[in-house]
Formats: structure tokens, C-alpha cells, sequence
């Protein structure tokens, strides 16, 4: 009985993923903030294009990773159903788009002429665990808005966001949270860019 005890919690203590995720199955989550963002009922004249954004190659892939002890890791049981700056390119595009404050959004694979840029770099995207176990999203890009015509850089910013995840019932959990910073980093991005071009 005692070998039998030890052999179960050798197994436990050895696999690679957590207890929690033993009874989950495999699925794809994708990433859908819940943004309201203010319209304006005039826009002005610039054409903005979103460039794709760059990103570690740990970071452009479809896991949905977590930092434990240092190490940067996948879930087991869920994946993302784009990849994250994919999908966020696609995010900030629309929402800057249905606020109306530029005459035009476009993204980085249109052949619309623009006269400015916004270059993304995502920095972290991930679920970071803390020692006692607790863990939240910890999103992360930095922005630089450049002119064509000039190739001046009139401005740039790093916007990042965390929040707790309290659902721990594997990945989903991690993506709750992850939404929600999603959300507050592009409300951010919006604030910073229409103040830029009024």
C-alpha cells in the first residue's frame, strides 16, 4: 500500500501539467474584449494605418502561455484560435475604426494610401503566477505613431494592463483576465492617440 502512495504521488508530483487542468479537454479560446469606446460624431482628416505587430517569437504562437518560476510555459488543454498580435492587430484597427475620429483605419496589409502609421510592438502577453499561487494577465505593447510624408515619430507610448485571474479552472480562467486587460490597453490607446490628432 505505501509503494502504491508513493508511485501516485511521484506521478502527481512529476507530470507536466497541473492537477487542475487533468479533467479539462482540448479548446480554442478567442480573444474578445468587451470594448465601448467613445464615438465622435466628426472625424478628421487622417488615414491611419495599423501595422502588424511585431512580437517575440514566444509570443506569436497560438499557446496561451504562463510564467511560473521564471519559465515562460503552454497550457496543456487550451490554445488561442489566432495568434495574439494577429488577433490584436485586428482589435485595435475595428475599435479605432467604429470610434469615427479618423476619417479611415486601416490595416497593415491594405494598399489604401495613408499619411500615418501606428507601430505596435507587443512585449508580454502572458499569465503570471506570484508565489503564493494567485496569478493574473499581464499585457504589454508599446506604440509609436508615425507620419509618412515626414517619417517623423509624433509620438510613443508603452500601455500595459494586469489583471487577477479568479477563475482558475485552467486556461479559461487566464482568458477572462486576459480580455479585460486587452480592453483597458486599447481604451488606453485610444485616449493617447485622438489626443495626439485632435
Amino acid at each position: 500500500m505505501k509503494s502504491l502512495l508513493l508511485a501516485l504521488t511521484t506521478l502527481l508530483l512529476f507530470s507536466g501539467c497541473s492537477v487542475k487542468e487533468t479533467t479539462l479537454k482540448p479548446y480554442n479560446y478567442t480573444l474578445e474584449p468587451m470594448l465601448k469606446l467613445e464615438s465622435f460624431s466628426v472625424h478628421n482628416k487622417d488615414v491611419l494605418k495599423v501595422a502588424y505587430i511585431d512580437a517575440p517569437s514566444g509570443l506569436n504562437s497560438r499557446a496561451i502561455a504562463y510564467k511560473k518560476d521564471g519559465a515562460l510555459q503552454p497550457y496543456k488543454y487550451g490554445t488561442w484560435s489566432e495568434t495574439p498580435p494577429l488577433k490584436f492587430q485586428y482589435l485595435i484597427t475595428e475599435a479605432l475604426q467604429d470610434q469615427h475620429h479618423f476619417e479611415s483605419v486601416i490595416s497593415g496589409t491594405s494598399m489604401a494610401s495613408n499619411n500615418l502609421v501606428l507601430e505596435p510592438v507587443l512585449q508580454n502577453f502572458e499569465e503570471v503566477f506570484r508565489e503564493d499561487g494567485t496569478s493574473y494577465a499581464y499585457v504589454s505593447i508599446r506604440f509609436r505613431l508615425v507620419e509618412i510624408k515626414t517619417g517623423e515619430v509624433l509620438g510613443s507610448v508603452k500601455l500595459s494592463s494586469k489583471k487577477d485571474v479568479t477563475n482558475t479552472n485552467g486556461a479559461a480562467g487566464a482568458v477572462e483576465a486576459f480580455n479585460v486587460a486587452t480592453a483597458d490597453v486599447i481604451k488606453s490607446l485610444s485616449l493617447w492617440i485622438n489626443g495626439i490628432r485632435k
